[in-house]
């Protein structure tokens, strides 16, 4: 038995690696031209009446040139591969652009508060096989909505509220494994509704024809009488289609046919991970948001900080090879990707001698400067137990490239908003990762010279090793309390202290103790007045994993800590070295 499982596991990866390599000599030789052709046909076929898509200038072909386009995304601003496309509210008229099929590594697209017209393609699961949103809200598609959405797989989210879809909901999209969200009101549609995983609400249907089911009122024997029979339809299409899905993704993510359960959760986690924070930092290519600006005193400093920090990086020595994190990341292949930040991709490497690495390649070189500075300045110069280790950097062209140390449990917010099925953290996990990230922003705040305040303090930049201790990460928004002390390229980045620092980490607390953030857990209130004065007021928010344990004291107590580091007025806070004492008193420093 085990001579038949090893060979099946030698063929396995044998069809692996050959499909893997085929996949890697089709998108160098044809990527980044079909993701050109793509755009070049989008423009084309869209009739444009206010030039927003001026910028959309094909005549200089320069590397990345496409990822400044208006609306437009890309991997990496040098590779001209679109992430995603969000051309909202620009009054296109024309038909849904069939050429975006070109686009091969799509995974979110937005066309929504235009002007267009016709059909939703009846193919449109090979146009956007990938992607994990799709809006095409406020617009005037008519016809039907096609049954291969159900196809999308890795679809978060779906907007076609607002158009004019006449006929039924396909009943094989309520077997779309990740949809979070789903939005049909405003249209023609009529008959049952599908059975989501995720609840819809009665908001998502308003104002259709006649539907019925699920969170509308139930259908009546004449309108419902078809259902067995499409409902019988919907499988045998569903499945069909569904073997086709199985070999593009398969294709794709260069996986076995026989892939492991925990293998298809993490590409399908990685795809719904990707597509979210994409439209986090999508805004940062959109026509109405102005560039993001530093938080530094004059211009006159700012046009001399960028000159400065400009010859620092340029003149820095790389510590690591770019071709070493090229190949620790298979090239920087999608599905190494483990995250993606406002600055950049995060890849998950592997050196020859088996080092496991955390790889954080930057989207624009010129624009995140400062932040890649201060990640090494910091980084790279201290060791702290609850801090990421910075091993090394590379500075290459255009490229910059940070490389930390692999922790393994990943970003605290994944354990304090698991996904279904997912095991969430013991308390005494919890308050080890809270006296850890004390412990951590007490040694930069009031030991470390250069006396650093982070500033960007959250469940999503807490690290967690193997044995859940928790690392400080994303010190790119970072400044330095004492002015006497210069940081090496006379940035002057200062504050006066580092009680912004204290408040964040109060609202970390609560996020520990309810899964919601202070800013959450007000709106969640109907006066948030001197909500944060009464420890009693977050009792009903308590997480209901902590409640019946018999940890109510410890709770309790916790909550008190938060509610002193969230007092409105900054003087009337703690220090974080006061915070970390009383915390060690309490629960001991080894928790």
């Amino acid at each position: 038995m085990s001579t038949e499982m090893g060979s099946q596991i030698k063929r396995d990866i044998f069809i692996h690696v050959f499909l893997y390599s085929l996949l890697r000599s089709l998108m160098v030789g044809n990527g980044v031209e079909s993701d050109i052709s793509c755009l070049i046909s989008i423009k084309d076929s869209l009739e444009d009446p206010f030039n927003y898509l001026s910028s959309w200038n094909f005549d200089n072909r320069t590397e990345g040139f496409i990822c400044s386009f208006v609306g437009v995304l890309c991997w990496h601003p040098d590779e001209n591969k679109v992430l995603g496309i969000s051309l909202e509210n620009m009054g296109l008229k024309g038909e849904f652009p069939l050429g975006i099929r070109n686009c091969s590594s799509l995974t979110a697209l937005s066309l929504s508060n235009n002007h267009l017209t016709g059909p939703i393609p009846s193919d449109i699961s090979t146009l956007i096989p990938y992607a994990t949103s799709l809006d095409l809200s406020y617009n005037k598609f008519n016809g039907s909505i096609p049954p291969t959405l159900a196809n999308c797989t890795y679809l978060n989210s779906l907007r076609l509220d607002h158009n004019k879809l006449s006929g039924h909901i396909p009943q094989e999209l309520g077997q779309l494994p990740l949809i979070k969200s789903a939005s049909f009101a405003n249209n023609h549609l009529s008959g049952s509704v599908p059975l989501f995983f995720q609840d819809i609400s009665s908001v998502d249907y308003a104002n259709n024809g006649e539907l019925c089911g699920g969170p509308l009122p139930p259908c009546s024997l004449d309108s419902s009488h078809d259902f067995p029979q499409s409902f019988k339809r919907g499988l045998a299409t569903g499945y069909a289609f569904s073997v086709t899905s199985v070999i593009v993704i398969y294709m794709s993510y260069c996986a076995p046919w026989e892939q492991s359960h925990h293998q298809r959760n993490k590409h399908r986690k990685k795809a719904k991970e990707l597509g979210t924070i994409f439209w986090s930092i999508a805004g940062r290519k959109t026509r109405t948001q102005a560039p993001a600006e530093h938080e530094l005193q004059p211009l006159q400093l700012q046009e001399k900080v960028v000159k400065e920090i400009s010859v620092v990086t340029e003149r820095m020595k790389s510590t690591m090879r770019f071709n070493e994190v090229r190949d620790a990341t298979d090239c920087f292949s999608i599905d190494k990707a483990i995250g993606m930040g406002k600055i950049g991709i995060m890849y998950e490497g592997r050196l020859p001698n088996g080092w496991n690495l955390a790889i954080k390649r930057l989207f624009d070189s010129k624009q995140y400067k400062r932040e890649f500075l201060l990640e090494i300045r910091i980084l790279g110069k201290y060791r702290h137990r609850n801090i990421v280790p910075l091993l090394g950097f590379c500075v290459e062209g255009k490229e910059r490239i940070l490389v930390y140390q692999f922790m393994s449990n990943g970003r605290l917010s994944k354990w304090l908003h698991p996904l279904e099925g997912e095991v969430t953290l013991k308390w005494p996990q919890r308050i080890k990762v809270a006296i850890g990230v004390a412990r951590g922003l007490s040694w930069i705040h009031h030991i470390c010279n250069l006396h650093v305040v982070h500033l960007n303090i959250s469940s999503e930049c807490i690290l967690l090793d193997k044995n859940f201790e928790p690392r400080l990460s994303n010190f790119g928004k970072a400044k330095f309390v004492n002015p006497n002390i210069e940081d090496g390229a006379n940035t002057m980045f200062y504050v006066s202290d580092g009680k912004k620092d204290v408040y964040d980490f109060g609202s970390l607390l609560f996020e520990l103790i309810t899964g919601k953030t202070l800013k959450e857990l007000s709106c969640s209130f109907s006066t948030a007045t001197n909500l944060a004065g009464n420890p009693s007021n977050f009792v009903n928010a308590i997480d209901e994993s902590l409640m019946g344990e018999g940890l109510e004291n410890d709770v309790y107590t916790l909550i008190k800590v938060a509610c002193k580091c969230v007092r409105p007025f900054a003087d009337e806070r703690p220090t974080m070295l006061e915070v970390y004492d009383t915390m060690k008193d309490i629960w001991g420093e080894g928790h």
